[in-house]
């Protein structure tokens, strides 16, 4: 039996740190949907140009792509570029990583329509973002890998090359609410991005704003599929109890959670679905930008 080749895989990201996974996130549908519409428009990205772009955070080692897709939804994707080298070859032949990618339906942006990471894309093969996969070139790719190591965007697809986080700066003149300089609860103290597991089965970040009389509104997204889920609810009897509806595709999630009243980092409860009751924890979510 023949010794299968060895291979040799040298990533030339812009560096080996990994990459910092809310801040990805945190460029959301509606605003992947805006870059892609609104942004310059380039056919293609090389090596080289890419290293010269800023990353979306510090901690993020690869420039950030959004594209509008052929099938006209919207993508964004972590990209770096590597080369492989089999036993026995000399010259090492260029590869593509898709880090990690979303794409979010166009007619319906709290859906996604393809998620995923580690995708190797060889020379001469394509990818399509409407249903995650690698094509081969010509079959309905979204963007291409060519021999020479250039990404080219394909077809009707729009290609945006990302310089940087595109968040909305805050304003720094503006009194930031501080949960932690004040004793006791108000209601304000539960807003912000909050890091949700409730038993292990619903994985994923709220998001958070709460008017001074306790009304809360906002959204949940999902670890696993990127989807997004309105949020409705109310501060409940006692100051640090917060009671939320979350609105997934088929059903409801209802939350009855509790602030830890010394430094308000930290919520639990329970959540209930379809009348059976599970324990959540959340962790509030420092900024890292």
């Amino acid at each position: 039996m023949s010794r299968p080749s060895t291979l040799f895989l040298c990533w030339l990201s812009l560096t080996a740190v990994a990459p910092a996974a809310d801040v990805f996130e945190r460029h959301a549908a509606p605003l992947v949907k805006r870059l892609a519409n609104d942004g310059a428009a380039t056919k293609e990205l090389t090596m080289v140009e890419a290293s010269k772009l800023k990353p979306l955070a510090a901690n993020i080692g690869s420039p950030c792509i959004v594209l509008k897709t052929d099938a006209g939804n919207y993508t964004k994707a972590l990209v770096s570029w590597g080369l492989r080298k089999s036993q026995g070859t000399e010259k090492p032949t260029p590869l593509l990583l898709l880090e990690r990618y979303a794409s979010y339906r166009g007619e319906r942006l709290d859906l996604t329509a393809a998620i995923g990471k580690d995708v190797m894309l060889f020379p001469g093969f394509g990818f399509d973002f409407d249903i995650g996969q690698v094509v081969p070139a010509g079959q309905g790719a979204d963007i291409e890998f060519t021999a020479e190591g250039i990404l080219t965007v394909c077809g009707e697809a729009k290609l945006v090359v990302l310089n940087g986080s595109q968040l909305p700066v805050a304003d720094k003149t503006a009194k930031k609410h501080d949960p932690s300089d004040h004793d006791g609860v108000v209601a304000l103290d539960f807003a912000g991005t909050w890091k949700l597991n409730a038993d292990g089965r619903w994985l994923g970040e709220l998001d958070l704003k709460i008017n001074e009389a306790g009304r809360a509104t906002g959204s949940f997204t999902s670890d696993e599929s990127q989807n997004a889920y309105e949020i409705s609810g109310q501060t409940g009897s006692t100051p640090h109890n917060l009671k939320l509806e979350v609105f997934l595709a088929n059903t409801q999630l209802s939350v009855d959670g509790y602030l830890w009243t010394k430094d308000k980092s930290q919520m639990a409860g329970t959540v209930t679905m379809s009348g059976r009751k599970f324990g959540f924890v959340a962790t509030r979510v420092t900024s890292d930008e």
